[in-house]
């Protein structure tokens, strides 16, 4: 096939007769991504594409009747005659290429094999990053964007047991939960993978305060999306997104969500692929609390730990371990007395314990690097262990 050359829009066949598998293959990725390219195709009529055809090129040159025939409503069809003579398919894919977007096909082997198993799975994924990772085992962890400091404490702690274990994050790159749950796996040298609701060009990462997290995500992990260039952010996709990051774990891990979050659409979408759903409980009185405490009484996995997660999912629990506590003096361990989990302020501390504002200061800054206090910042610290 000659990839530089224009494709005409006559039934010419692009790809010579005895073309090689790679070449096939390279041609019906071209074919699959120019139709993409049309807005108003979905997934659903994809599939019906290929079903119907047989091959990306064949429906490509298509007739009107023939779509008809393959079961597109008459307005898709309208949308498919009408853009098809302004798309350049080569040129197009050449596009992908230069921007390092690979596509990989539902029929490919490097095709994520839980994705398969969803309905509508997207018949072509843009990959960038390690291909490899979309197979290995993980679980999608999703939340509010709108963080408490317990949130955040549960998601690095849970997060980071998880990655122990070999298990890839898949999350989106919202702010709050998603963002912390690749950054950290992403710091604990752990795989991750990013699913976003836009194309996967530089240009178009979003929200931009994590376009630096998104590169360091390339590194060991990859991002992922159904949208071909030029699909800019969307209200509309982040939904239809979220069956993607269900799609791909075992399980889906909600950490704080309200009763109206979107994250409750990703553990529906789970629900409905047989996938387990697990939940952090939270104050009766937190409004980022009531969508996961409803998942718990609707049966979501209650979780207090990676450990949790491991055993529902049969997984060896082999390497969630904390390392051995250093020694602590009585000034420290009279400041770890009054620390807890949700966050004490450095000025509430001075007035509760018998030490100078200084002293105080220094042993949590001690505390800090002994790895048994956080500072969470504005003069806020929380007790690790």
């Amino acid at each position: 096939m000659t990839i530089a050359r224009p494709f005409s829009g006559k039934n010419d066949r692009s790809s010579i007769t005895g073309s090689t598998p790679a070449q096939n293959l390279l041609e019906a990725k071209i074919f699959a991504n120019a139709f993409n390219l049309i807005p108003e195709i979905g997934a659903v009529s994809l599939h019906k594409l290929l079903n119907h055809f047989g091959t990306w090129y064949q429906a490509w040159i298509g007739k009107q009747s023939d779509y008809a025939t393959a079961g597109l409503t008459a307005k898709t069809i309208n949308q498919i005659i009408a853009k098809k003579p302004k798309i350049n398919p080569e040129l197009q894919f050449a596009e992908l290429t230069r921007r390092q977007i690979e596509v990989v096909l539902l029929t490919e082997p490097d095709y994520p094999k839980l994705l398969k198993e969803i309905h509508a799975a997207p018949p072509l994924l843009y990959i960038r990053g390690q291909k490899a990772v979309l197979n290995k085992p993980a679980v999608a962890v999703v939340g509010t964007r709108k963080m408490s400091n317990y949130g955040l404490q549960a998601t690095e702690e849970l997060v980071l047991g998880l990655v122990q274990n070999g298990l890839t994050i898949v999350s989106g790159l919202a702010y709050g939960v998603d963002a912390q749950a690749l950054n950290t796996a992403v710091r604990n040298s752990g795989q991750a993978i990013a699913v976003l609701a836009s194309d996967l060009d530089n240009a178009s990462i979003s929200p931009r305060a994590n376009f630096n997290l998104s590169q360091k995500i390339l590194e060991n992990g990859a991002l992922v999306s159904e949208n071909p260039l030029g699909m800019a952010v969307q209200k509309e996709n982040f939904p239809i997104r979220n069956r993607i990051l269900s799609g791909l774990g075992l399980g889906t891990l909600v950490i704080e969500a309200d009763a109206q979050s979107g994250s409750l659409i990703t553990a529906n979408f789970a629900l409905e692929q047989n996938r387990e759903v697990f939940a952090v409980p939270g104050s009766i009185f937190s409004p980022v609390s009531r969508g996961t405490n409803q998942l718990i009484k609707q049966g979501a996995k209650l979780v207090n730990s990676a450990y949790d997660i491991l055993e529902e999912l049969n997984l060896d629990a082999a390497t969630i371990s904390q390392p051995d506590l250093l020694e602590v003096n009585s000034e420290e361990a009279q400041l770890l007395k009054h620390l807890n989990r949700e966050g004490v302020h450095i000025n509430d501390l001075i007035k509760t314990v018998s030490l100078p504002a200084a002293a105080v200061s220094a042993n949590l800054t001690l505390l800090e690097m002994k790895g048994r206090v956080k500072n969470l910042g504005a003069g806020l610290y929380v007790k690790i262990r």
